[in-house]
């Protein structure tokens, strides 16, 4: 149903649902200001989860009653509303993460002349610059696990000097964001979806990981959501550039190639993609050569340290020794890969503006999430522009039930303990079974059309 002119119960719902989602951002103005060591009968975790889940509530009740047109001045307050939340986010500390000073340390050591790919942040040449940055202490032993450009961006950040450092960063990572608002309008209404604008507008990942995280995964998700456009208009070097430069921020976008490739169905159209993505992958692996670093990183000793929020990892580890485990999440990843080039083969169109595509690619990039040994909320990112031109209940559940993980906070923020609980675990994996049972009943898209007149995404 269409927002109309006047105050019905429909107009109401949807500007009630901007306006909080507005004043649940704001929440996190206050949030940065508390001292959690002095205050630790303030549960942090719970709040976050609160917050969290209030707006994604206001977020589908925005989407639901919210225009169904494909005229953009009908998404007027819905985008200033996007754009306020995100600008009110600037100036907070984050709270919920502490990547941002790993980040801005690693920029430093770069442009200290140390390589952070081999020199990790407790080496003895490095304590002066410790004692000044403060990079986090449970990072300490390990080099840094970011591509090239990803440490380019920190770099910038950490020029600016201690004092301006953090500001520069968020506010980067606050033009990636305005950034992704503002390519998945393109994006949508290319599409004629613009009755999705919400769950990207008001959407509490990109918000939040943004505006509070600072997370580097912004930029991914950006990169997705370029690559997309330039799929869509047919420029397809563009889009093998830009998913070139994705791989060179954080390695989950370089999995688009795979099915835009056999998408394609055009040899021609293939290579030019593959090459216009080998060409920028390459060509940033090699400056970062030739300036010096050795650009391979610690995410094999990351993934052996973290073990967080996985399901199907969860559920594999308790019932494989961890050399089986070895063998068997590589072969399952490269079947599921395979799958999914099967998939979008026998699903090639010439037509860029094919929803086809985006589903293959919501399962092509979900597979190394999905089987990962370690998932945070932000890792999610990269995924929630796909899932916007293409809605359904599994991701929207796996969006929405995350981010009770973070009620590891409770004893992170105020005494340095984290101790992830095992009952999200089993939130998150009834939610997303439950989501798979639905969409394989049609039951989103019937109640989308039955309730919004509208046809199924």
């Amino acid at each position: 149903m269409p927002v109309t002119k006047g105050a019905t119960p429909q107009y109401c719902i949807y500007f009630i649902s901007i306006f909080f989602v507005v004043l649940m951002a704001a929440l996190s103005l206050w949030l940065q200001q508390v001292d959690w060591q002095k205050n630790s009968h303030i549960p942090l975790g719970w709040i976050t989860v609160f917050q969290y889940m209030l707006m994604a509530i206001c977020m589908l009740l925005a989407w639901h009653y919210g225009p169904k047109s494909n005229l953009l001045w009908d998404y007027r307050w819905l985008i200033i509303a996007a754009v306020l939340a995100r600008l009110l986010l600037l100036s907070v500390e984050p709270y919920s993460s502490n990547d941002i000073d790993r980040y801005l340390f690693d920029g430093k050591i770069a442009i200290s002349g140390f390589d952070p790919y081999r020199v990790s942040h407790d080496a003895p040449a490095l304590q002066e610059l410790r004692a000044i940055w403060m990079p986090p202490a449970e990072h300490a032993k390990y080099v840094t696990l970011y591509p090239p450009l990803a440490l380019g961006l920190f770099s910038l950040a950490s020029s600016m000097g201690i004092e301006w450092a953090a500001l520069v960063w968020k506010l980067l990572v606050t033009l990636a964001g305005l950034a992704i608002l503002w390519m998945m309008v393109l994006v949508l209404g290319r599409a004629k979806k613009l009755r999705h604008l919400a769950l990207i507008a008001l959407s509490p990942l990109l918000i939040l990981e943004t505006g509070v995280g600072a997370h580097l995964d912004v930029f991914s998700a950006l990169t997705v959501c370029a690559a997309i456009y330039f799929w869509q208009t047919k420029r397809v070097y563009f889009c093998g550039l830009i998913i070139g430069i994705g791989a060179l921020l954080k390695i989950l976008p370089l999995l688009m190639l795979v099915p835009l490739v056999f998408f394609t169905g055009k040899l021609r159209v293939a290579v030019r993609l593959i090459s216009a993505t080998l060409l920028t992958v390459v060509s940033g692996y090699s400056l970062a050569f030739l300036a010096g670093f050795h650009p391979i990183g610690s995410i094999g000793v990351f993934f052996q340290k973290w073990r967080n929020g996985s399901p199907v990892f969860n559920g594999l580890d308790a019932i494989l020794s961890e050399s089986a485990l070895a063998i068997t999440l590589p072969l399952l990843a490269i079947f599921a890969v395979v799958l999914a080039a099967i998939w979008a083969w026998r699903t090639s169109s010439s037509d860029p503006n094919s929803i086809q595509y985006v589903k293959i690619l919501q399962w092509t990039l979900a597979i190394p999430l999905i089987l990962s040994p370690v998932v945070f909320p932000w890792y999610l990112l990269p995924l929630v522009p796909l899932v916007a031109l293409s809605p359904n209940t599994f991701f929207l559940a796996w969006f929405i039930l995350f981010p009770f993980f973070y009620e590891v906070l409770n004893q992170f923020s105020c005494c340095g303990v984290w101790a992830p609980a095992q009952w999200p675990i089993y939130v998150l994996t009834i939610g997303m079974v439950l989501g798979l049972v639905a969409d394989r009943l049609n039951v989103f898209d019937s109640l989308r059309v039955v309730k919004n007149h509208v046809e199924p995404s």
